[in-house]
C-alpha cells in the first residue's frame, strides 16, 4: 500500500524545505491567501480523507482528496503545509499504513511548532494534538490517542477534544476517565444531536 499511496497521492515531488515552508521564492511569487479559504479547502480535503476510512482508503475514491491537495500546494504559507500533511495522514491513516502515518504526524507536529514560534499553532483542519488523537484512534493505538487527547484537552481544550478522549478511554476500559470527559463535553452548547445521544447513553454507566 506504500507504493500505491505515494503513486496516487503525490500530486508532484516535494522536498522537506518547501514542505516546511521554507522556499522563500514560492512565498514571494504567491498572493497571500485569507485565513477563511485556506480554512475552507483544508476543511473539504480532511472531509473528504476521513470518508475513505469506511473504504479502506481505496485509491479509486482519492480524486476530491487530490483537488483539494492540489488547492493546498498552490499556497505558500506554512498553515497550507500543515492542512496538506494532515490530510496525507488521514489518508495513511484510512490505508492503516502506520508507519507512514507516524512519520506525517511527525512533519505535521513540526510544522505545527514552526507557526508558534513565529504566532500560533495550526488549527485547520484540526490542532496537532486533536489530529493525533483521531488518527491514532482510527488505526487502534489506543494508548497514543489517548495521550494525545489528554495534551489537547490541557493545552487547547474543546468538545472535541473531550469527546475524543472519553472515546479511546473506554475503549481501554478506562470509565472513570471516560465519564470525567463525557461530563465536562456535556456542558457544551450546541453540540450535535449524535454526539447528545451519545452523552446521555454513556452517562447511564456513570450514573450522572
Amino acid at each position: 500500500m506504500m507504493l500505491i499511496f505515494l503513486a496516487a497521492l503525490l500530486i508532484q515531488p516535494y522536498d522537506l524545505a518547501r514542505l516546511a515552508g521554507g522556499d522563500s521564492r514560492l512565498a514571494q511569487d504567491k498572493p497571500a491567501t485569507s485565513d477563511r479559504e485556506l480554512q475552507r479547502i483544508a476543511m473539504e480535503g480532511w472531509t473528504a480523507a476521513r470518508a475513505l476510512a469506511p473504504k479502506g482508503g481505496a485509491v479509486e475514491f482519492l480524486g476530491p482528496v487530490n483537488l483539494r491537495l492540489k488547492a493546498l500546494d498552490a499556497l505558500p504559507d506554512t498553515s497550507a503545509r500543515y492542512a496538506e500533511i494532515a490530510i496525507r495522514a488521514a489518508v495513511s491513516a484510512a490505508q492503516e499504513e502506520r508507519d507512514e502515518l507516524t512519520l506525517l504526524l511527525a512533519h505535521a507536529r513540526d510544522l505545527s511548532n514552526q507557526m508558534e514560534l513565529v504566532g500560533s499553532p495550526a488549527q485547520w483542519p484540526l490542532p496537532i494534538d486533536e489530529l493525533e488523537g483521531e488518527l491514532w484512534l482510527e488505526v487502534d493505538r489506543f494508548t497514543e490517542a489517548r495521550d494525545a487527547y489528554e495534551r489537547a484537552t490541557k493545552s487547547r481544550p474543546s468538545p472535541n477534544a473531550w469527546i475524543g478522549l472519553a472515546r479511546v478511554s473506554d475503549r481501554l476500559g478506562d470509565v472513570v476517565t471516560a465519564c470525567r470527559a463525557y461530563t465536562t463535553a456535556a456542558s457544551t452548547k450546541n453540540l450535535p444531536s449524535s454526539v447528545e445521544l451519545e452523552i446521555s447513553l454513556y452517562a447511564l454507566k456513570c450514573k450522572i
